[in-house]
This record gives C-alpha cells, sequence and structure tokens, in this order.
C-alpha cells in the first residue's frame, strides 16, 4: 500500500510540475508577443508633400539657358495648360500662328536648343510696336515624330523673363514624389483621377488648367479641363470624395 500511494504521490507531483512548466511558457509566450514592435501599414500623408522642393533653374539670357537646359530632360508641370508649336529646324523658326496643342501632364521633353523668336502681333490704330520676343525651349518627344517648341518666357529689349519655373519639372516627379503609393502613381500615369487622391495628385493627372469651386483648398470642387474631356473633383480634407466625368467640349488638340 505504501508503494502504491508514493507512486500515486510521484504521478500528481510530475503532473504539477508539469502544468507549472506549460503555465510559466504561456506566460513568456505572451510577454514575448507583446513586446514585439507592430506590424506598421504602409500610409501616406500629404503634409509630406510640403517637404518637397523640385529643383528650380534662373537663366538671365539665352545662353545661360541653354547651358542650363539643351541636352536635359524636362517635365511637363503645368500640363493641359502650356501650348506647343511645330518647330521648322531649317529655318530655326517655330509656327507661332497656329497651335499645335495643349501638352498633357508630366510628358517628359528632351531639350535641343533654346530660341528667341519675336511674337506675332497684330497693331491696333494708334499703337506702337514694342519688340517681344518669346522664349522657346526646342524639344523632341518620345513616341511623337517632329521637333516642338514650348513657350518658356519672354524677351522686352533687355528683360530677360522666364518663367519656366511654373510649367516645367526639372527633376523626374516620380523620384521627387517617390513617397506616393504604386497605385497612385499608376493612375496618374494613366491620366486618371480616383477617390482618395489629393489635389496635387489629381493635377498630375488631370493638369492644372481648370475651374475652381467655393472653398479652400482642399475642400472644393475644381472642373479640371483635361484637354477638351472635362472631370468635375471634389475634395473634403484634400482627399477626392467624387469624381464625375462633365459633358465633353471640343477638344483643343
Amino acid at each position: 500500500m505504501e508503494a502504491d500511494a508514493k507512486k500515486r504521490f510521484q504521478v500528481i507531483v510530475a503532473i504539477l510540475v508539469a502544468a507549472i512548466c506549460l503555465r510559466t511558457a504561456w506566460i513568456f509566450y505572451q510577454r514575448h508577443q507583446g513586446n514585439k514592435p507592430e506590424q506598421k501599414q504602409e500610409s501616406y500623408s500629404s503634409n509630406m508633400d510640403d517637404y518637397v522642393m523640385p529643383p528650380k533653374v534662373h537663366p538671365y539670357d539665352v545662353n545661360s539657358a541653354k547651358k542650363e537646359l539643351v541636352g536635359k530632360t524636362i517635365w511637363i508641370r503645368a500640363g493641359n495648360q502650356v501650348p506647343y508649336y511645330s518647330f521648322n529646324p531649317s529655318t530655326h523658326e517655330a509656327d507661332l500662328k497656329k497651335q499645335a496643342g495643349l501638352m498633357p501632364p508630366l510628358q517628359p521633353l528632351q531639350v535641343k536648343d533654346v530660341v528667341l523668336q519675336r511674337m506675332p502681333k497684330s497693331l491696333g490704330e494708334g499703337q506702337v510696336a514694342v519688340v517681344q520676343k518669346q522664349i522657346l525651349l526646342v524639344y523632341q518627344s518620345a513616341g511623337k515624330q517632329g521637333t516642338f517648341a514650348a513657350p518658356a518666357g519672354t524677351v522686352v529689349g533687355d528683360d530677360f523673363n522666364f518663367d519656366g519655373n511654373d510649367a516645367f519639372f526639372f527633376a523626374d516627379p516620380h523620384e521627387l514624389y517617390k513617397h506616393w503609393p504604386p497605385d497612385v502613381w499608376s493612375a496618374i500615369d494613366q491620366h486618371q483621377a480616383k477617390p482618395g487622391m489629393n489635389e496635387t495628385q489629381v493635377s498630375f493627372a488631370l493638369g492644372t488648367a481648370g475651374s475652381l469651386g467655393s472653398g479652400d483648398y482642399g475642400n472644393r470642387s475644381i472642373e479640371y479641363s483635361n484637354n477638351g474631356n472635362p472631370v468635375k473633383v471634389t475634395f473634403q480634407n484634400n482627399k477626392a470624395v467624387s469624381v464625375e466625368p462633365e459633358p465633353a467640349t471640343p477638344s483643343s488638340r
């Protein structure tokens, strides 16, 4: 009897020890899990856009403009607002009387030359002729045959007024705004606006030309001309909450 009692006691002790070990292991496991850093989902805040500083150029005459730009790739910043013209390399002139179209958002251009060309102007009675020249960036674009020219400022007398910093990016926007999620860039590259995009992203997709509704930045409706295919986008807290195609207008292309 004593042997059986002793054996039962040993079994009970063994079970208690095993239970204590399992409990201790479970406590350590829970503590370990609790100390693990939380897996953060990729997120994007539009505040990050405020820290993007696109590089600028500051030419003071045509020669310095050539030095800054010729041979470089630039990108359209004011999409569907900047006109372009056919350029004849043999005469070294653009057909400024006939606009060839408007350049789409973020179109890359390979700058071949910078030229000055007198702007066509008709004078009314009593008006005095003032010689005004257009600063033209001569370029070629991938997938499009021919040579073209886009305006980048004016010259009147000795005043060289370069406004290309408002019209063009001088660094790849994909790199400048690389913090944007891939699905946003995919929509931009397809010139599509989608809910959730902010005003900057939509302007990259549809261009900057359009009419503004009432309200503050990020809390208003904007009708983007979209080169003859208008789209109305309504923003709340700087996120698009609706994207509505509007009746088409004749294309300016």
